[in-house]
């Protein structure tokens, strides 16, 4: 079977990013032909396997029209040029403003489409944009997925909001765990792990630490972008320079999630967080939010993590305190949450997507 991706680049670590580079990767293990087309000529920074080909956008410039809708077109044909040049069995978008251009891209092309989700419905086209922007988008997405052949989505909490598309199926991303090192000993650290943004609540994370007694504990959280200087005066207004460290994007993160004692997400909204399943795949003791989407699919409460009402600073720094003083209970959590090494294996997810790109395909073909 021949694939061709669609996403707007591999520049950054971020979550979908991952996703498809997992599945790209794995795909050709098992004699797949893919192919990923990119809606930027920015830099990739993930190790593929040199079998993928990439297929970088070079911009052209169309002086009658404004500089966003230049981009757009430049990318729908971007799509629809290397979508016949690949001649793909099928394409797959990844992320939802994407997703968008995909599907327009490849019916243009006359290929079958299937579309990924991978942030909660309401979010995914707020962020960064402005109300108007955001309209735009989402009026798109309500005319352009209802003519895609298929829609993945990560819960059964987002499914039902997407109920104008036919196809639908729920696949949960799948986790990779690195294994190079053994016999860490875990220390009083608290970790929270992503991107420094106002979603990922990190500011909620570090007030809900500021109330905890006087401890020998740390928090540490691991992860670059907008929000550092803001959280850096948090921390300084707080006073808690020396428990609470903003320590970057690691690159040996298996050490930090196996050294940390408690993880803590955080976030106001996510898609599947796969900071939280990696914390309980390498056996982290987990707290999240119950936010919107993904949290309340993946831990069931006081069995392999605790929940934690939304945006409840808190209780939420209650909970941490009753964790970090009840050693029996994190190594019980830490323990039971490993299993969800099995149900998220890459063999399993590639299962599913394989039955659904099969299933997609020969649909396409009858009609």
């Amino acid at each position: 079977m021949k694939i061709a991706f669609v996403i707007h680049s591999l520049s950054s670590l971020g979550g979908a990013e991952k996703i498809l580079v997992t599945l790209a990767n794995y795909f050709v293990t098992i004699g797949y032909d893919i192919n990923i087309i990119l809606l930027s000529n920015s830099n990739n920074i993930f190790i593929l396997d040199n079998k993928i080909k990439l297929f970088h956008m070079n911009n052209t410039k169309k002086k009658y029209l404004p500089k966003k809708i230049q981009q757009i077109t430049n990318q729908i044909e971007h799509i629809v040029n290397t979508t016949k040049k690949i001649n793909p069995d099928i394409v797959i978008g990844f992320v939802v403003s994407t997703n968008i251009l995909t599907v327009i891209g490849a019916k243009l092309a006359s290929y079958p489409v299937i579309i990924s989700e991978h942030s909660s419905y309401h979010y995914s086209l707020s962020n960064g944009r402005s109300k108007i922007e955001t309209a735009i988008w989402r009026f798109l997405r309500r005319v352009t997925y209802p003519i895609c052949d298929h829609l993945i989505v990560l819960t059964e909490e987002d499914k039902p909001k997407y109920h104008y598309v036919k196809d639908i199926s729920i696949i949960k991303n799948p986790l990779i765990l690195q294994n190079k090192h053994n016999h860490i000993q875990k220390e009083n650290i608290i970790l929270g792990v992503g991107r420094l943004t106002y979603i990922k609540g990190f500011d909620m994370l570090i007030k809900a630490f500021s109330m905890l007694p006087n401890n020998s504990w740390r928090l540490i959280i691991a992860g670059e972008g907008s929000e550092r200087t803001a959280l850096e005066d948090l921390i300084a207004q707080l006073n808690l320079q020396h428990k609470v460290f903003l320590v970057g994007q690691i690159d040996d993160m298996e050490y930090l999630y196996k050294q940390a004692s408690i993880f803590v997400l955080s976030s106001r909204t996510e898609g599947f967080p796969g900071a939280l399943c990696e914390a309980m795949g390498y056996g982290c003791c987990s707290i999240a939010f119950d936010c919107p989407t993904g949290p309340k699919e993946i831990i069931s409460h006081n069995q392999n993590g605790i929940l934690v009402e939304a945006n409840n600073i808190t209780l939420l720094s209650q909970t941490i305190n009753q964790l970090m003083n009840d050693d029996k209970k994190r190594e019980q959590l830490g323990d039971k949450a490993k299993k969800i090494r099995d149900e998220l294996n890459i063999k399993n997810i590639s299962k599913r997507w394989e039955t659904v790109l099969a299933d997609t395909i020969k649909n396409y073909n009858r009609d």
